[in-house]
C-alpha cells in the first residue's frame, strides 16, 4: 500500500520478488514435506510431455489448453521469475523499502500447520487420510 503514494512508483510495474521467498517448485514442496514430517509422492512431467498433452488438445479447449500454456510458461519457463527488472520502468518493492520486513514462505507455513493441527484437535469426526490417491482424469471439452 505505501507504493500507492510513493512518487518513485509512479507510472511503474512495481514488483513484489522478496529474495527470501524465491522457490522453485520442488524447493516449495520440500519445505512442506518438512512442516509436515512426510515425504509428498513426486510426478515428473517434462517440457516435451507437457507439450505434447497441449498439442494433443482440440484449438478450441478451453480452459484446458489456456491451463497448459499458462503451465508451460510459468513452472518450465519461469515467466514469473525469470525477467530483469527494467530500471526505467520498473520498480522493485525491497529497492524502495529496504528496512521492511517480510513474512517468509517458511513462517507461512508453519502457522498454516499450527491451525490445521488445532482444527484436527477440536473436530469431533476423525480427520481425513491426508495420503494422495492417483486419480486419473481425461481431459474434456464442452
Amino acid at each position: 500500500m505505501k507504493t500507492v503514494n510513493d512518487v518513485r512508483a509512479i507510472n511503474k510495474n512495481v514488483h513484489f520478488r522478496p529474495p527470501c521467498n524465491l522457490y522453485n517448485i520442488n524447493e516449495l514442496a520440500s519445505l512442506w514435506e518438512k512442516k509436515i514430517g512426510r515425504t509428498l509422492p513426486r510426478v515428473t512431467i517434462t517440457e516435451d510431455d507437457l507439450l505434447a498433452a497441449a498439442a494433443g488438445m482440440p484449438k478450441n479447449c478451453i480452459p484446458e489448453s489456456i491451463v497448459a500454456s499458462f503451465t508451460h510458461d510459468i513452472f518450465i519457463k519461469g515467466c514469473q521469475i525469470n525477467f530483469s527488472i527494467d530500471e526505467a520502468s520498473d520498480v522493485e518493492v525491497g529497492t524502495l523499502y529496504p528496512d521492511e520486513t517480510y513474512r517468509t514462505l517458511d513462517e507461512c507455513f508453519t502457522d498454516f500447520v499450527m491451525k490445521l493441527k488445532d482444527e484436527a484437535a477440536t473436530e469431533e469426526v476423525p480427520t481425513k487420510s491426508h495420503v494422495v490417491e492417483h486419480i486419473p482424469i481425461a481431459a474434456t471439452c464442452a
